[in-house]
């Protein structure tokens, strides 16, 4: 539960090379950012806690982790441990496309305590919204006998 009420946005940056990056390297960064979310975390002992860290990390070609540092701090160390932690649970990363120059990454961590909206199912949004327009419907029908009745008084 706790897991899914902590980090809610995780994005990876990555220096953007002069030229446009290749369908390869566009895939590349997607499992990096995928393997980043599948191994997200809210410390539970930092329950009430909030705040947003960026955590640099540098792979090597063949996706080892090379190093990894805080660059801006929650200001919770509880936090920011889990931030890094996080880097370093998501090992071992795939292999950079030969194409690949830059393999630093600058990672925005947000922890939060409030849960993200759900988005509804369609089918069951527009239920829902037949629903509403009945009640709205029977709503009119009602007041306005209330008014005829009142009229009469």
């Amino acid at each position: 539960m706790w897991l899914r009420l902590g980090c809610l946005i995780f994005l990876i940056c990555v220096a953007v090379p002069g030229y446009a990056e290749t369908e390869a390297a566009v895939q590349w960064t997607k499992q990096i950012r995928d393997r980043l979310m599948a191994n997200r975390r809210y410390p539970l002992e930092a329950r009430k806690l909030a705040g947003s860290a960026v955590v640099g990390f540098v792979l090597d070609r063949s996706g080892t982790l090379v190093s990894s540092w805080l660059k801006e701090s929650t200001g919770s160390a509880i936090l920011d441990a889990e931030a890094l932690a996080m880097v370093d649970r998501a090992r071992p990363f795939p292999a950079a496309p030969p194409e690949t120059d830059d393999l630093t990454f600058f990672l925005p961590v947000i922890f939060s305590t409030q849960r993200p909206p759900t988005p509804l199912d369609p089918i069951k949004e527009a239920e829902i919204r037949k629903q509403d327009a009945a009640i709205r419907e029977e709503n009119s029908a009602i007041n306005a006998r209330l008014r005829s009745l009142c009229r009469r008084c």
